[in-house]
């Protein structure tokens, strides 16, 4: 027992320095170091004049490699990263803007490395308003149990592309859904506005009665 506790005590000193200079190496490698990660991160189209509206977009999002502190990249979300491009000088037709670190917004201390793609196309058309009557769809799970009673308004004002919105006349509500009990029901319903490039839409719900059959 003699021979094992002097060992253990023997140049203590020295360990316990071994030790921390450990510890210290630990946290200098995991909060110190310096990493690169890439992320997802959506594109913010802004500054697009009144009379124009996106029709079509390639992609909405690209890849942002950024390199820094281990100790910020470890915590950091694609939210915390914005991209954005200024349409202030966008035309009719299909448009095609570069895209690099300039476009690219990081929390402090960050610093980007690329933008894949470093382009977008985009395709631009003229923005107009719509009189749309409203249809109300009632989800699958109440057909033959609730019937659709009344709806208003009856009609939405859309303000879209003109190329979508020139053959279009009825705009849909999301499928009418809940947690039904009564005899007569009442409830506010989402339009869809899915394919359409909705820039403004009056109203953007509707409410629906049901009676059940």
């Amino acid at each position: 027992m003699g021979l094992v506790r002097n060992h253990i005590l023997k140049d203590y000193r020295l360990k316990a320095l071994s030790l921390v200079l450990a510890a210290m190496f630990w946290v200098a490698i995991s909060y110190i170091g310096e990493s690169k990660m890439t992320v997802s991160v959506p594109v913010a189209m802004e500054n697009i004049r009144e009379d124009l509206i996106m029709e079509k977009i390639e992609t909405d999002s690209v890849l942002v490699t950024i390199g820094g502190p281990i100790s910020i990249l470890k915590n950091l979300r694609a939210r915390d990263i914005r991209v954005a491009i200024s349409l202030s000088g966008a035309k009719g037709g299909t448009q095609v803007f570069e895209l690099d670190k300039d476009n690219v917004t990081v929390p402090k201390g960050v610093k980007v490395e690329d933008v894949k793609p470093d382009y977008m196309v985009v395709e631009i058309g003229k923005a107009v308003e719509k009189r749309l009557r409203v249809v109300v769809k009632l989800d699958k799970r109440w057909a033959g149990i609730y019937g659709v009673g009344t709806w208003y308004p009856q009609y939405a004002v859309v303000e879209g592309s003109e190329e979508v919105l020139k053959d279009r006349e009825v705009i849909e509500t999301v499928p009418v859904n809940g947690d039904f009990k009564d005899k007569k029901e009442e409830i506010d319903v989402p339009l869809v506005t899915k394919g359409i490039f909705v820039r403004k839409i009056k109203p953007e719900t509707v409410r629906v009665h049901l009676r059940r059959e």
